[in-house]
């Protein structure tokens, strides 16, 4: 009896919240007072959605059509309330584990994003967290804006990689431009777990889709969010720019005991597994990676140029991004210096 009353109060909810955005759609329609648009959003809604999460962690709620009811409806109805926004990204996070329809996974992995995005811009360091009850009538103090990041993270990124090798390569990875950026200009937090999460990813993987993925997506985010500039153009320099550290940093040592007894020189290269006795050998090795490396090198080359050109007083306060990105720039200098 509970869960359809549940259901009935939420249906209401959901109907009233898209007749209100049907009707600022209609010609000449006036636009909401500002009463009638709260009324859309309740005093209580943090609670409403916290109760779903409750029961989904008790086994009370295994049909996941009103979980996703419930967040449509948060996401239409309160998108100026950071909380309600943060718990409907958490239910679309458990929901994206019920269902293996790619057109689904999709449908899902864009409303938790708009939810999150909400979330950022809505959020500011000044917002107290909400306070909510558990089942058992205690309150706790909600953080809404580290769960939100955790989903991102988390889960919904992670399934859009998943939900690209499966064959359908969501918007947000597919090189399309964005329609606006999705964190507020007044934090890069988030925007930072984002960044080094597609690190670490790809990594070592400049021949995967994934490298691709992660390229399309930080450049997306390069050319919506100019206030985030920086931090970007650190990110697309550190994609490239490590692979092409990686692929020509070559070492050339001596071992004792190297073949059974006998000492002797070798080259390494982080990039292959195996040492290298043979200079020839070494030498068209070392032409293979170099011409795999320059494209990589041209395409860090502009973020590069960009993020260290700024007055040194500023290079001091970011010390070790600058010196990981000189590193990187030294690397691409002395290939461009190579012959090939």
């Amino acid at each position: 009896m509970e869960k359809r009353i549940v259901r009935s109060t939420l249906t209401r909810a959901v109907m009233a919240a898209f007749t209100a955005v049907l009707l600022a759609l209609l010609p000449g329609a006036l636009p909401a007072s500002a009463d009638e648009t709260t009324a859309t959003c309740p005093d209580d809604a943090e609670q409403t959605l916290y109760a779903m999460v409750s029961a989904i962690n008790t086994g009370a709620q295994t049909d996941p059509a009103p979980v996703v009811e419930l967040a449509e409806w948060a996401v239409a109805a309160c998108p100026g309330r950071t909380d309600v926004q943060s718990i409907a990204a958490v239910l679309v996070g458990v929901a994206l584990a019920t269902t293996n329809d790619l057109a689904t996974v999709d449908r899902y992995i864009t409303l938790a994003l708009t939810a999150i995005s909400q979330n950022d811009h809505a959020w500011n360091p000044k917002h107290k967290p909400s306070v909510l009850k558990r089942p058992d009538g205690t309150e706790f103090k909600y953080f809404g804006y580290n769960e939100a990041t955790g989903v991102l993270t988390g889960k919904v990124l992670p399934y859009v990689v998943a939900l690209a090798e499966a064959g359908r390569v969501h918007p947000i990875i597919s090189g399309a431009p964005l329609a606006a950026c999705p964190y507020a200009d007044h934090s890069s937090g988030r925007l930072d777990s984002e960044a080094k999460l597609w690190d670490t990813r790809a990594q070592r993987r400049y021949d995967q889709p994934i490298f691709t993925w992660a390229a399309a997506r930080l450049t997306a985010l390069r050319n919506a969010c100019p206030s985030h500039a920086r931090d970007l153009d650190f990110a697309l320099a550190r994609l490239y720019g490590q692979e092409v550290e990686r692929l020509t940093r070559w070492n050339h040592e001596y071992l004792e005991n190297i073949n059974f007894g006998r000492g002797g020189w070798f080259w390494s290269n982080p990039s292959i597994p195996d040492t290298i006795t043979d200079k020839s050998a070494m030498e068209a090795k070392k032409a293979e990676l170099d011409a795999i490396a320059r494209p990589l090198a041209k395409s860090a080359r502009p973020y590069l140029d960009a993020f260290l050109d700024i007055p040194p007083e500023k290079m001091q306060s970011d010390r070790d991004r600058v010196d990981e990105a000189i590193r990187w720039r030294k690397a691409i200098e002395t290939l461009e210096q190579t012959p090939g």
